[in-house]
């Protein structure tokens, strides 16, 4: 900005204050009508009656038997040969108890359709996919007394579990992270020259930081390495280090590059063995050792290792469905690379985008009407549920996500033409996700690639390191079968939490004819600025996104902006509330890629209109309204606008970064054309400063300004919990 503006604008905020003390006093005495929480229903679960094609199965049965409800089978397995004898409609009434899963069921177009794995009322169903450990022994490591216990058969894993609890492996350091002071791409698989996308150079090795006293590791093949950077996750095991070059070896490329101020740290050390409910896994030996809790004993130790990733792959069938089961405690497998799932995995590489690669406790691919039913998916090591190719008339409703490894649900179809190709009408549906990317740091809460006629609505998502909701998969303007995607009414919420960079509350791609997000409530989304992180946005259409319609949602206390559009086309966003959102309201943050097709291949500006923002409201505090709307390819209309410090005397910042020399207040901006039919004035809310944005019956400016009120507290979930 010219030094004269600077000076405007720093004399602007001086007396703004001073200005705001002549306003004509404001009519305050308004009257609120409530907005009224839903009120919750109970579940519709499924009455027990024991027909002729019902099978019963009892942790006291016996696979002898013939599964009459007077004879039980004893495994899940046995039930499903069973049905396999019957047809029509067919419920298998499982019994309270633990069933333990060493490996996934297989369901083939063999298996009997219309089937139902169904908790009897009333009763817990666990399938669990850990086994106790047990015969502990005296021991000593890292100079510390403890406990160990053989490991059968060398098995790896990476998850333990104690009781509910997720105990913790030894992580370096302890707390917080190591930082890349030195960026050296050296022995990389590719040079500038040569990289096949720009962001990576498949690193090999990377400089340990000054402060990592630790670098030759005891047993670094079972040591991994975390790199945080920008949006992505990377990890790999070690395969050792070189003092000479005083430089960490990766086992496995990293996707993106590793350079510096990247944040990271390491898993299973035996060097940071040292408090008390932690464990550490030598695989060479065989051996898990683990410092206990006050109280426990080698004799009252209750620990399990996971030893499955996977309850159930599904393929070719019609009509399973699963009812009021827990399924819990499974292992955090790595991907296993294909040469389809990316074109970097033909170099070993892991996608460098939302954990694409992981897989999932329940796949699914190649079927239609597989359903999930008030089940609770606790301790997952990977994605819970993964709707893959071809599958069809499924839905998820009423269950609840705690402690997910990457995705609650993850639909992943194909950018296909032909309709029987084409993943579709799946719902995710009144369903509580706390708690998702626990192991794979990238991942997304519900996350859908190419489907289409899909519905995300009235769901709880909170406790997440990236994006709650993400829909698309094409960056760019290409052709997507991603349309009419209904993202309703969910409360998505403490998402993002310092860790990474780039994502939204809800995050789209590419274009989407016929998908509306509408009714949803967002706050607390954001990267840590403090450490390099950028981009915490409530609704967020990045590269691409086109024909979505952004109305009546409510967006407050984000690290960056309410709404931020990268680049696309006739995107409507209207009658929204973003309000106190730290880096401002709004932001049309890049004017390029009008005939992109992958990653940075910008060729042209933009010639056409990205978004119409119209009919909004927008609250601040000492905080931009708009921000980088130097970038003008969207059409203003009609919003109102309000700053709690500063009243009418709003102002606009190019960059983002609050400066008080880079203020560009609003009076000057329509210039550029921008705020169109504003309306500055203040809304009324009841108490916007504490986050409550009940508007006022009586405000005169409000009801004929055109904004229609809705009752944002009916976000989120539907049945009691």
């Amino acid at each position: 900005m010219p030094f004269g503006l600077k000076i405007i604008a720093l004399f602007m905020t001086i007396i703004t204050p001073l200005l705001s003390l002549f306003n004509k006093p404001e009519n305050t005495d308004y009257s609120y009508t409530e907005n009224t929480a839903i009120e919750k229903e109970e579940k519709a679960l499924t009455p027990y009656s024991f027909g002729e094609n019902d099978i019963a199965v009892s942790v006291d049965g016996d696979d002898n038997n013939d599964g009459s409800e007077a004879s039980p089978v004893a495994t899940i397995q046995r039930a499903k040969e069973l049905a396999k004898q019957k047809s029509g409609e067919i419920r298998i009434w499982i019994g309270g108890g633990r069933y333990y899963f060493t490996e996934a069921m297989e369901f083939t177009s063999d298996d009997a359709e219309n089937v139902s794995f169904i908790a009897k009322p009333g009763e817990e169903v666990i399938f669990d996919g850990s086994m106790k450990i047990s015969g502990w022994k005296a021991d000593k490591a890292n100079g510390y007394d403890c406990f160990s216990a053989e490991i059968p058969d060398g098995l790896h894993f990476n998850a333990v579990f104690q009781g509910k609890n997720v105990m913790p492996q030894t992580r370096y350091p302890e707390t917080g992270y190591f930082y890349i002071e030195e960026e050296n791409h050296e022995n990389s698989l590719f040079t500038k020259e040569t990289t096949p996308w720009s962001l990576t150079y498949g690193d090999m090795e990377m400089t340990p930081s000054s402060k990592q006293k630790i670098k030759d590791f005891k047993n670094p093949e079972d040591v991994t390495v975390r790199v945080l950077h920008l949006w992505i996750d990377d990890y790999s095991k070690l395969t050792g280090y070189d003092k000479s070059r005083n430089r960490i070896l990766f086992e496995s490329p990293m996707s993106g590059a590793v350079e510096e101020t990247d944040k990271y740290f390491f898993e299973n050390v035996y060097e940071a063995f040292n408090s008390a409910g932690e464990w550490y896994y030598d695989r060479s030996e065989g051996k898990i050792y683990y410092l206990p809790l006050p109280g426990q004993t080698k004799d009252n130790i209750d620990i399990s290792i996971a030893v499955t990733d996977r309850f159930a792959k599904i393929k070719n069938c019609n009509g399973i469905t699963f009812e009021g089961i827990t399924f819990c405690n499974t292992d955090s497998t790595y991907p296993e690379l294909t040469k389809d799932s990316h074109w970097l995995a033909n170099y070993g590489i892991k996608h460098p985008q939302a954990e694409f690669d992981t897989g999932a406790a329940i796949e699914l691919a190649d079927s239609k009407n597989i359903n999930f039913r008030f089940c609770n998916f606790d301790n997952i090591g990977l994605s819970a549920i993964k709707y893959l190719r071809r599958v069809k008339n499924s839905e998820i409703t009423g269950c609840n996500f705690t402690d997910i490894g990457a995705s609650a649900v993850f639909v992943d179809g194909y950018n296909s033409t032909v309709d029987s190709e084409i993943t579709e009408n799946i719902s995710f549906v009144d369903n509580y996700v706390n708690g998702y990317g626990r192991y794979f740091y990238a991942a997304i809460g519900a996350f859908i690639t190419h489907a289409r006629n899909c519905n995300i609505s009235n769901n709880e998502i909170c406790n997440g390191y990236y994006s709650s909701i993400s829909v698309g998969w094409i960056w760019g303007y290409t052709y997507s079968v991603t349309n009419h995607i209904s993202i309703k009414n969910n409360y998505l919420h403490d998402i993002g939490q310092g860790w990474l960079s780039d994502m939204g509350g809800i995050y789209t791609l590419g274009e989407q004819e016929g998908t509306v997000i509408s009714g949803n409530m967002i706050h607390n989304v954001a990267a840590d600025p403090g450490e390099g992180g950028y981009g915490g946005w409530g609704i967020y259409l990045d590269e691409g996104s086109q024909h979505i319609l952004v109305e009546k949602n409510l967006v407050y206390d984000c690290g960056s902006q309410g709404f931020h559009q990268h680049y696309g086309e006739n995107n409507i966003i209207q009658n929204n509330i973003f309000a106190l959102n730290k880096e401002g309201q709004m932001c049309s943050s890049f004017g390029h890629g009008k005939n992109q097709i992958g990653y940075l291949q910008y060729e042209t500006e933009e010639e056409h209109c990205e978004f119409t923002f119209r009919n909004n409201i927008l609250i601040s505090d000492n905080a931009p309204i708009y921000a980088k709307s130097e970038n003008r390819y969207f059409k203003d209309d009609s919003n109102i606008c309000w700053d709690l410090t500063n009243g009418k005397y709003l102002f606009n910042d190019y960059y983002s970064n609050n400066s008080t020399f880079d203020r560009v207040f609003a009076r000057n901006m329509d210039k550029l054309g921008l705020y169109n039919n504003a309306m500055l004035f203040n809304p009324g809310f009841r108490n916007a400063a504490e986050f409550d944005f009940t508007l006022p019956d009586n405000n005169a400016e409000l009801n004929a300004s055109g904004f229609e009120k809705w009752n944002y507290n009916i976000a989120g979930t539907i049945t009691e919990r």
